[in-house]
């Protein structure tokens, strides 16, 4: 395919260049960045967008784009054969529309949402083995002859073993940073996590909420029920802990029956309301019932903040474990401080 592009010496130069430095990239934002700046200087366009397959739910997700505001594009999902780009992920082939009102799959979403208007299109779809990982999409390519496809085609080649590189690396990476039950971040993570946040929080001057959890007679489910399920127990709090969480917080298992939960830009007042939060969930949750057990589990929480009660890591550790210690001292399943 590739020999029937009749590509000049400088273009092949520059797309083997790219090749080359993109298969070497693992840094996301670098690469993805890199990938449309490069085709935006190879095929100008009005518009140049990448966007990935999210294996979860199979659909596209919007990562990096030029020209368009990608935090306004954030919570757009894009099923498979949906608008142009679905259909190209669908399909697994390229799609060149000069005019998109002649387009039977062209969906304005985009437009409305953005306020531009596109008039012809350019999408190739980035293949690794046999399965589709993403689109590149051109939004009113100035070109749109077989070489601007051909030089689109060869550049995605090398993006889609860039992306799939990228994804086994920090898939890899996240195994190291997570507990192998609940699926939450361990306690490596945390330390790790902690000095970086707490340096933010620092510079900024924005709170730094911190909750220690404790699971309230959990041994009893343990004695009651055996391990096996003891062990899913744990799992399904892991889920109820997610489910009141958005990023940037995050959960920690702690070890055992034990959780921590960091809350970035939360002061105390916002993280006493989380763990509240959290408890009010965990109240209303029957445990183990796809096993005939209905188990209903309580937890102690203990909450710390800075700048309020430290002014180091440490410190603010010691003040959510203390203050949870002293809830479970006082009779437990209840949110409290220490000061």
């Amino acid at each position: 395919m590739y020999g029937e592009m009749h590509l000049s010496r400088r273009e092949l130069r520059s797309c083997m260049d790219l090749g080359k430095a993109l298969t070497s990239e693992l840094d996301q934002n670098r690469l993805f960045g890199t990938i449309l700046k490069k085709l935006s200087d190879l095929i100008p366009a009005d518009i140049w967008s990448l966007l990935l397959v999210e294996r979860e739910r199979n659909e596209l997700v919007f990562k990096v784009s030029v020209d368009l505001d990608i935090k306004e594009f954030k919570d757009v999902r894009i099923g498979m054969g949906q608008g142009i780009a679905g259909q190209v992920a669908l399909t697994q082939v390229p799609m060149v529309v000069d005019d998109v009102k002649t387009c039977k799959y062209f969906n304005e979403q985009i437009d409305l949402m953005s306020g531009k208007v596109t008039k012809s299109v350019m999408c190739v779809p980035l293949i690794f083995g046999s399965q589709t990982v993403g689109v590149i999409e051109a939004i009113n390519p100035y070109k749109t002859n077989k070489k601007a496809l051909s030089l689109l085609m060869f550049v995605a080649d090398y993006a889609a073993i860039a992306v799939e590189n990228t994804r086994r690396y920090h898939y890899i990476q996240s195994l190291a940073n997570k507990d192998n039950l609940t699926g939450l971040y361990n306690t490596r993570y945390l330390y790790n996590k902690l000095n970086e946040l707490f340096e933010v929080s620092r510079v900024s001057g924005e709170p730094l909420g911190l909750i220690f959890m404790d699971l309230d007679n959990f041994k009893r489910v343990v004695d009651a029920h055996g391990h096996l399920n003891g062990s899913q127990a744990i799992q399904e709090v892991a889920h109820t802990i997610r489910d009141c969480l958005g990023e940037p917080s995050f959960a920690v298992s702690y070890g055992g029956d034990e959780f921590v939960i960091v809350l970035p830009r939360h002061d105390k007042k916002a993280a006493i309301q989380k763990a509240e939060e959290i408890r009010a969930l965990m109240d209303k949750t029957v445990y183990l019932s796809n096993r005939g057990i209905n188990a209903r589990l309580s937890a102690s929480f203990g909450v710390a903040s800075y700048p309020e009660d430290a002014t180091n890591i440490t410190r603010l550790l010691s003040v959510a474990d203390k203050a949870m210690f002293s809830i479970k001292d006082r009779g437990k399943h209840a949110v409290g401080t220490l000061f």
